[in-house]
């Protein structure tokens, strides 16, 4: 499912394999087997994807409609940034189709204290 997601942006974005390993700083033959669902990006990766194609994290994990706000709108709102662990355990959460624990989701009002 992640791989169709990243060949479908991918081609969308008019890029060839080749120019988003570049951009990726990985070989073509590894963005094949993303595409094929031979390996798996990891989540920096996934974060790095995400930016390239202005998608959240999430649109690509789980191929929905529901995170393919553009990055730019995000980042008018300020969020929590998620240490790597948290980030790992709501990747796997999504991918297990369970809901975060209530304290792994970010918080807005205290993402605006902090700034």
């Amino acid at each position: 499912m992640i791989g169709h997601k990243i060949a479908q942006l991918r081609r969308s974005s008019g890029m060839s394999q080749a120019e988003l390993a570049s951009r990726l700083h990985i070989s073509p033959s590894t963005v094949g087997m993303y595409e094929q669902g031979r390996r798996e990006p990891s989540i920096e990766t996934l974060v790095a994807l995400s930016h390239i194609f202005g998608v959240t994290v999430d649109a690509i994990v789980s191929g929905g409609a529901s995170g393919m706000l553009p990055v730019a709108a995000e980042k008018s709102q300020v969020l929590r940034i998620l240490t790597r662990e948290e980030l790992a355990v709501w990747l796997l959460m999504l991918l297990l189709d369970r809901p975060a624990q209530p304290e792994m989701r970010p918080d807005p009002q205290q993402s605006l204290n902090q700034g």
